[in-house]
């Protein structure tokens, strides 16, 4: 790829990095004559064409975005079969490499890369774009120290797909929001709740939740508490932990709402520190009560008025009463006849009251799901049968309500991943089965064994069809067949006109000459056709 000219405009001179989805290189925009960034899609995600669409809507979209904080999109192309970015080239290093490189920031510094990163996060949003993979990894400097966000389009054409591909995956799963482990929509608190991780991990040195795969870290992500920054580093200030802990609620309507609203506290905190009152906790502090003391002649003359010898008087009486008590008390009980509690494990609950009330023995019900014992049978009993208890000593019994059924989660159209998260969280078993399907797109699931909402009980299989996308078929020759003909077959087949161009020839005019995908090659319903159509106007002789 060195050294190629896409479009005729911008020349790869240098691989710089590579992500999950796409290379990354330094080039040369040659109209402009200026250093750009040029991110060319990884073969694998072109083979998708609705990621390609996806793709090639939202780069554009992110394009129109134009802030300090944000790199900027320049355009957005395809040579061939080759998909690009071409975006402002940023020299310095990304957050992940300057936090490695330090450890970790001091709060102050922390909190004015976060405040620029929510400056960029304001913009997006309020242009109705939402980043979705907010990590160091997407936080660049520029030369002068200015923090940029990056990745924008790619971000969002993404799809929620960084859980599950490849090894740049496992970075961005550290990232995530709880509600998009889980496969559902991302929203304006999913960006803030990765910005509170950034942030975390910026003031700590680390992150909250690590694991031995994305699927093991994204369910901390759902169900573990985040540890306070505290824990770790004991001297963060205790207003920036609660900006913190907020952003990382795992209720999206519990974090900060907007963007705007974390940018004011941070502004606050860096403005006032750790002494900004608003910040702070309020409820301990009172206003100092003032103790008027009496004078010298007050005290003498309460002095004359007491009686020394009522309050020794009133001691011995309370006392004197306390050990009546206590001794009526422990009489009754010594006297109360002793019964050992009955084995009624597993016995119908009506045969084990009938049984307990025999020996006068009082008891209390809780009920609670079980594998195997019947409902309305009794799992256990406290204390223990064979336990000697004195009567009307209360039990506690635990009676059987059956298995605990779950509703089978509606996992059409989820990804995988998706689906295994939502499975192990109701302790379900997937059964994965992978077939081709006309209907829904590859890698999304469009059949699943028990239907949604039927009711299963936890340790069940679940199987799930997941689709290869339609079957592939070889394309036609168009060489030689008219424009409208060969656009109706492209329609006919499914597949999309791509790029169309016209090029003098001397074959009859309006008469395909050249197509890509060639002829022959196995192709995809949505797949891209490019052609090249004869333009010839001349008149024979």
């Amino acid at each position: 790829m060195i050294g190629k000219k896409l479009a005729g405009r911008y020349e790869l001179q240098t691989k710089i990095g590579q992500g999950g989805m796409a290379h990354v290189y330094r080039g040369v925009d040659l109209i402009l004559n200026r250093t750009v960034s040029i991110k060319v899609l990884k073969e694998h995600m072109t083979e998708d064409p609705d990621f390609v669409r996806r793709f090639r809507r939202e780069a554009q979209a992110a394009a129109r975005l134009c802030h300090s904080n944000i790199v900027n999109i320049y355009d957005v192309g395809r040579d061939g079969d080759i998909y690009y970015i071409i975006m402002e080239y940023v020299p310095g290093k990304d957050l992940k490499q300057y936090i490695r490189s330090k450890g970790r920031l001091s709060a102050g510094e922390a909190v004015a890369i976060a405040c620029q990163i929510a400056e960029a996060l304001v913009q997006a949003h309020a242009s109705g774009i939402i980043h979705r993979d907010i990590k160091p990894q997407n936080i660049v400097f520029s030369n002068g120290g200015k923090v940029k966000v990056t990745d924008f389009g790619i971000a969002f054409a993404a799809d929620g797909t960084t859980v599950t591909r490849g090894n740049d995956v496992f970075g961005s799963v550290h990232y995530l929001s709880p509600e998009m482990a889980r496969g559902n929509l991302a929203g304006v608190q999913s960006d803030l709740y990765s910005l509170g991780i950034v942030l975390y991990e910026m003031v700590t040195g680390r992150v909250p939740f690590m694991g031995e795969s994305p699927i093991s870290v994204a369910m901390k992500h759902i169900q573990d508490k985040i540890p306070p920054p505290s824990e770790i580093v004991a001297d963060i200030p205790e207003p920036l932990e609660r900006i913190i802990l907020k952003a990382v609620q795992k209720n999206p309507s519990l974090r900060y709402q907007s963007a705007s609203e974390l940018l004011d506290d941070l502004t606050l905190f860096k403005q006032q520190g750790i002494s900004n009152a608003d910040l702070c906790d309020s409820s301990d502090h009172q206003d100092t009560i003032l103790i008027k003391l009496p004078d010298a002649e007050n005290r003498n003359q309460a002095r004359r008025n007491k009686k020394p010898w009522l309050v020794p008087l009133l001691v011995i009486i309370f006392l004197s009463a306390c050990l009546l008590t206590g001794f009526l008390l422990l009489r009754s009980y010594l006297v109360v006849p002793e019964v050992v509690v009955p084995d009624v494990v597993e016995k119908n609950f009506s045969e084990a009251g009938a049984m307990l009330d025999d020996l006068d023995l009082n008891y209390s019900v809780k009920w609670a799901p079980h594998d195997y014992i019947p409902s309305g049978h009794v799992i256990s009993v406290e204390p223990r049968p064979g336990r000697t208890v004195r009567k009307e000593r209360e039990l506690e019994l635990t009676v059987s309500e059956g298995p605990k059924y779950i509703d089978t989660p509606d996992l059409y159209l989820h990804t995988e991943m998706e689906a295994r998260i939502v499975l192990q969280e109701l302790s379900l078993k997937p059964v994965i089965v992978r077939e081709h399907n006309d209907m829904v797109p590859e890698n999304k699931i469009f059949e699943q064994v028990p239907s949604a909402g039927f009711p299963i009980t936890a340790g069940e299989e679940v199987k799930i069809y997941i689709s290869l996308g339609s079957r592939p078929f070889p394309i036609d020759s168009l060489k030689g067949k008219l424009s409208e003909e060969a656009l109706k077959y492209i329609d006919e087949m499914g597949l999309e006109a791509g790029n169309v161009k016209y090029l003098p020839s001397d074959n009859p005019d309006d008469t395909v000459i050249d197509q890509y995908p060639e002829a022959g090659t196995p192709v995809k319903p949505g797949q891209l056709v490019d052609l090249v159509i004869s333009e010839n106007n001349s008149a024979p002789e």
